[in-house]
């Protein structure tokens, strides 16, 4: 059998709020492109350090290279700079 509830305007308006608000924390930001230098001050680290995992591969989403500056993903600077917080060595 099928119930039927009965929601008051503002319980709806609550309800709407609230769902949006939980899609909007799990929608990932849109992605930018950081040159070495603003990745290397967002991380604390040297702009040889960046340039070396660069190099490393430690970075995914790069762009760059033949003369071009690099750039790399905001949407992995921001997760890197996450599991460095996170870590215990962090504190």
């Amino acid at each position: 059998m099928a119930a039927v509830i009965v929601v008051s305007p503002d319980e709806l308006r609550s309800l709407v709020v609230e769902a949006v608000r939980e899609a909007m924390q799990t929608t990932k930001k849109p992605e930018a492109w950081l040159p070495v230098p603003n990745v290397a001050e967002r991380l604390g680290k040297s702009e040889r350090t960046i340039r070396a995992w660069i190099k490393d591969g430690r970075f995914n989403r790069v762009s760059g290279g033949n003369g071009c500056p690099y750039l790399i993903s905001s949407l992995e600077v921001e997760a890197l700079s996450r599991s460095a917080n996170s870590s215990p060595e962090a504190s």
